[in-house]
Parts: C-alpha cells; structure tokens; sequence
C-alpha cells in the first residue's frame, strides 16, 4: 500500500527529465481515450493561456508583475516568482523549459534554484536542478529528508497539493499543476533516490512518466521501470492523486489520511 523503502529513508529525491527517445502507445479502451481528450483540452486552454499572456507582454513597453508564492508555509518560507519585461534593442531568449534544457545548452551545470518556464505555464518558476546525478539535468519535484527542524509538513490538502509547497533547498513539493506541466510537454523519465541512515543509496527510474490533468485527478502512469530500489509504483501505475481532503484511492479508507500525505495510492 505504500512505499516501505522511502518510510524508512532519510533522504528522498523525486526528479524528472527528458527521454533520449520518444514512444508512443494506443490506449484501448474508451475511458482512456477520454482521459488523452481532457489532457489535450486543458493543455490546450493553457497554450491560449500563455499566449494571451505574451501578446499582453509584448504590446507594453515596460512591465513588471509579480505573482503569487509558490510556496508559503507556516514558517513564512516563501519564493516568489517576478517576471521582468522591459524595451532592449535585443529580445531576450525565452527560459529553458526545465532543467534538462538548461543542462543540454550547456547554461550552467551547478546544482541548484533555476528560473524555467514549462511550455504550458503562462509564467515562470523556480525549481530546483540537479545536474550531477546520473549525467545531470533533472528537475526536483520531491525532496524529503532530515534538514534539522522545523520540519515540512505533507499533511496537506488538494489545493496545496497542486499549488506546491516548501521550501525549494529542502523539502518540498512542486506542486501537481507543475508536474502536469512538465511531463506533458516531453516524454520524460521520473528517478527516485533513496539514502538510509548508513549513507546507503539505491534509485529507481521510471521511464514515459506521465501526470494527467487537474480534470483527471492528476492521474500518474509510467511505462518501464528500472533500478535497485525495487518496484515501488507497480501497484500505483494509473492511479489518481489522492489528499487527505480528497480520496481517490481504492481502498475502504483513505490513504492518505493514514499515511498523513498525499500520494498516488491505490489500496
């Protein structure tokens, strides 16, 4: 029901990045065909989203606009996103999309807080890069671990879940609407790393990660699997998002609310 490896972790990274190679499957039933429909309309909404966005940007000499938090706790722990738009006799390239891209072009290969703005996101936002494990260019969208107290608090509701929360140079999540993003704009691999107390690691990787639309519950597949960690998300593939205000798990009770965090759960 859920993963014993990463309970007994003090150390865990949840990273995605681009695949060298682009697969596609056939979904065979009509259900599944729906879900590629939703995603595709709310994908789509967010294209026009964002270049409502740039006509706006663009039709103004000088802007700023700041944005909301991506994250904000109780802790006042908060990065703010700001975007800067000003009249330059040269247009500024466009940010990277995720971490992958900004290691690709070769922009910088030191780990840590990056600006990048996902295709589907009409704003830019900070994440964090890891560009040294496994050839570099991962994008955090998890980290749990022991970074002394106060503590991250994952016992959190749907909305916080999407929105993400924490603290970006220790625990976090990056949120569901993010993810989505993400995932959905590359075929890309999801890698899971685990350190116990002994300092002993072991990882797993999960190729054709994909987050679905907010539309269906965030739902997560992947195709193949690889590593040492074991299997952890076999008995989590297709499954819905589920929090402790909303359940979405196959079990009589909620997962999550044992668990005390949201996750992909099944039963």
């Amino acid at each position: 029901m859920y993963n014993t490896v990463k309970i007994l972790s003090i150390l865990t990274f949840f990273a995605l990045t681009q695949a060298d190679v682009h697969h596609h499957t056939a979904c065979n039933t009509v259900g599944s065909l729906k879900g590629i429909v939703d995603s595709v309309t709310e994908l789509v909404d967010l294209a026009r989203e964002r270049i409502s966005t740039l006509e706006d940007v663009f039709s103004t000499t000088t802007l700023q606009q700041t944005f909301p938090p991506i994250v904000n706790d109780k802790q006042n722990r908060s990065f703010q996103q700001s975007l800067y738009v000003t009249q330059t006799t040269e247009q500024k390239p466009p940010l990277p999309e995720d971490c992958a891209s900004i290691y690709q072009q070769q922009l910088n290969r030191t780990s840590g807080v990056y600006s990048i703005q996902p295709r589907f996101l009409n704003q830019s936002i900070y994440v964090f890069c890891d560009m040294e494990t496994s050839g570099g260019g991962w994008t955090l969208i998890q980290r749990r671990g022991d970074f002394g107290k106060p503590f991250e608090n994952f016992y959190r509701s749907w909305v916080e879940y999407k929105n993400g929360f924490g603290n970006l140079t220790q625990e976090f999540w990056l949120g569901n609407d993010i993810i989505f993003s993400l995932t959905n704009q590359d075929n890309m691999v999801l890698r899971v790393d685990l350190e116990d107390f002994k300092g002993s690691r072991k990882y797993a990787e999960y190729d054709e990660f994909l987050v679905r639309s907010e539309r269906e519950l965030y739902k997560m597949s992947y195709k193949t699997y690889k590593g040492d960690a074991g299997n952890s998300l076999a008995h989590h593939n297709n499954m819905m998002f589920s929090t402790k205000d909303k359940d979405n798990d196959n079990y009589k009770d909620s997962c999550a609310q044992t668990y005390k965090g949201g996750w992909w759960y099944n039963a």
